[in-house]
C-alpha cells in the first residue's frame, strides 16, 4: 500500500523539522495513533533531540528525510491496534475496512438526508397529501420546499413514512372505472391504487445524488 506520506508530500518543508505532534496533524490523525505507528517503524530517519526541562530525549524527522520515507512501502497494518477509521485513513482497503467506510458513508449521507427533509417538512408534506390540498406527492414535496427525490427517498429506507405516505396519498385516487390499474395511473391519477398499479412506492427511485 502507498505510504500516508505520499498523500501530503507536497505540504512537507524539506527544510523544516517535524516531531510527533507535526505528524499527527499532517495526516490528520490522533497523536496516540501517530505515536504507535512511529514505534512501528514508519516514519524511519527521526534525529534524537532533548527535550527541553525534562531528562529525556524525542525524536524529531527532518522534511527531507519524510519525504523520503513517503516513497518507500510501510510495514504492514495492525488491525489489532487500530481503528478502522484509522486504518482507512492510513490507506487500508482491507474487507473489513472497505466495509467500514460503506457503513459510515451511508451514515453520514442519511445524517445530510434527515437534515435536508426535517420531521416538520415530512408532517407537512403528509399534511398537504391527507387534506386533498395537492393533485400529487411531487406538488406536496414542492410546496414543502424539498425534492420528490428526498420524499422517495426517505420511503424507501424508513417503512412507518411509507406506510404514512401511502396512507395519505389514498386521497388522491380521482375513482371511477380505472382506479387502481396503470390505465388510471397514466389518466393522471396519482392516488396511492393508481402509483402502486403502476410503480410501488417502494420501487420508486430518486435520483443517484438523493438515494440516502
Amino acid at each position: 500500500m502507498q505510504h500516508p506520506l505520499a498523500r501530503v508530500v507536497d505540504r512537507i518543508d524539506p527544510d523544516a523539522r517535524y516531531r510527533a505532534a507535526d505528524l499527527a496533524e499532517l495526516l490528520g490523525l490522533a497523536l496516540s495513533s501517530t505515536h504507535t505507528l512511529i514505534l512501528s517503524g514508519w516514519f524511519p530517519g527521526a534525529e534524537r533531540e532533548r527535550v527541553p526541562g525534562a531528562d529525556a530525549h524525542g525524536r524529531v524527522w527532518t522534511g527531507a528525510a519524510l519525504i523520503a520515507a513517503a516513497d518507500t512501502d510501510p510495514p504492514a497494518l495492525d488491525h489489532s491496534r487500530y481503528a478502522p477509521s484509522t486504518l482507512w485513513r492510513l490507506g487500508c482497503r482491507c474487507e473489513d475496512c472497505l466495509a467500514w467506510h460503506n457503513n459510515d458513508t451511508r451514515a453520514r449521507w442519511r445524517t445530510a438526508a434527515d437534515a435536508a427533509f426535517p420531521e416538520q417538512r415530512r408532517r407537512q408534506v403528509l399534511e398537504l397529501i391527507a387534506a386533498g390540498a395537492v393533485d400529487s406527492i411531487e406538488e406536496a414535496a414542492a410546496q414543502a420546499e424539498v425534492t420528490p427525490g428526498r420524499v422517495y427517498g426517505l420511503a424507501q429506507r424508513d417503512p412507518d413514512f411509507r406506510a404514512a405516505l401511502e396512507e395519505a396519498a389514498t386521497g388522491l385516487c380521482v375513482d371511477g372505472d380505472w382506479c387502481g390499474r396503470p390505465a388510471g395511473y397514466r389518466a393522471g391519477c396519482r392516488g396511492t391504487a393508481c402509483r402502486r398499479a403502476h410503480r410501488p412506492l417502494s420501487r420508486q427511485t430518486p435520483p443517484d445524488s438523493e438515494k440516502l
